[in-house]
């Protein structure tokens, strides 16, 4: 008897769990039509109030097994399957196109998760490496033409034996890192300037340049080049143990907004993974209260104050954390992340915690 109660006050729990984990949005639209340019953050966003909850919503449906596979024309609609709310997919008729090979294919692609536009420079123009990986990189030491700058087609020289054939990329030494709490180095980020291949294998390889993105000269470094980076990324709360923090912003300002890029401290060494999801907090900040309740910020005390407060009566109070907004990591080195300011209510700012949502 007693299992049989306990079996029906599960069922009768189930539904409010479900609502509890995953809420929709009040004004959800029963039905939506993709249109080019949208994402699957866009389209989440219409249904859920975290539209990172994505998969869990369009996970329940079998006929979204693989929700890449999204094109503009289809139309979602909203239904509810053993009182869970899932996502039906009817199919746009395919704009197909008979390719070189003489089979048809579809000239629109799907949708990305988010907007490539936003993330593309860093998925393929920036890197990031270890104090190891910078002193072990090959460093261009000179080229065939006596000249300060390389252009495209010019054969230049490497310090080190390459395996001929592999495509290199040509890189600059930027920003360093630390970590605000361990005071530990990060990385150090690197700024494609060109690429290119390797001719000849020797003690001094020479490589050819293939193309060219910026000035290219003698100092600069290679690294084996990454041709192809995913496009399509699955968010996923970052685990409750996992603490991070903003280190710095692609536009090298101290503030940010959506769907901007910001450098976070934490990678694959921390668990932090691609589709990683953040919570961004403003730190609470400590205000002092002295005996003669006057509120007085920490900037604004002198030498004397310090002293003062610490030896007689004056008391530290932190104040709550501000919530900013959310971001998701798209990716991942070993003590470094870039991530996505996906959604915010105030301005991100270097310095902000990052918990799990």
């Amino acid at each position: 008897m007693l299992r049989l109660l306990i079996v029906l006050c599960s069922l009768a729990l189930t539904p409010l769990t479900l609502a509890d984990v995953l809420k929709l949005k009040k004004d959800a639209p029963q039905t939506y039509i993709v249109v080019k340019g949208d994402t699957l953050w866009d389209i989440s966003s219409k249904f859920l109030n975290s539209p990172w909850r994505w998969p869990e919503l369009w996970s329940f449906n079998r006929q979204i097994s693989d929700p890449h596979w999204i094109y503009p024309g289809d139309n979602i609609s909203l239904v509810y399957v053993n009182g869970k709310p899932t996502l039906v997919i009817n199919k746009s008729k395919p704009n197909l196109t008979m390719n070189r090979h003489g089979r048809k294919s579809s000239k629109i692609k799907p949708i990305p998760t988010v907007s490539l536009e936003d993330i593309a420079q860093f998925l393929t123009h920036s890197l990031v490496v270890s104090s190891g990986q910078l002193s072990d990189a090959p460093v261009l030491v000179g080229s065939e033409r006596n000249t300060l700058f390389y252009k495209k087609h010019d054969i230049i020289f490497a310090n080190k034996s390459l395996v001929a054939g592999t495509k290199y990329g040509i890189y600059r030494k930027g920003r360093s890192f630390v970590s605000p709490a361990s005071k530990a180095q990060l990385g150090t980020e690197l700024e494609l300037v060109g690429r290119a291949t390797v001719t000849v294998s020797a003690a001094i390889s020479r490589l050819k340049i293939n193309d060219v993105e910026s000035e290219i000269k003698n100092g600069h470094l290679l690294m084996p080049l990454v041709e192809e980076l995913p496009a399509y990324f699955m968010p996923k709360a970052a685990a409750p143990q996992i603490k991070s923090s903003v280190i710095g912003s692609a536009t090298y300002y101290r503030e940010t907004g959506k769907h901007n890029v910001v450098i976070i401290d934490g990678g694959t060494a921390q668990s932090i993974e691609v589709g990683s999801v953040f919570s961004i907090y403003q730190p609470g900040k400590i205000q002092f209260v002295d005996g003669d309740g006057n509120v007085r910020a920490p900037m604004s005390y002198n030498s004397y104050d310090d002293v003062k407060a610490y030896f007689i009566d004056d008391e530290s109070q932190r104040l709550p954390n501000v919530y900013r907004g959310e971001l998701m990591v798209f990716r991942s080195f070993e003590n470094l992340s870039y991530a996505l300011v996906t959604n915010i209510i105030r301005p991100v700012r270097t310095g902000d915690d990052l918990i799990n949502p």
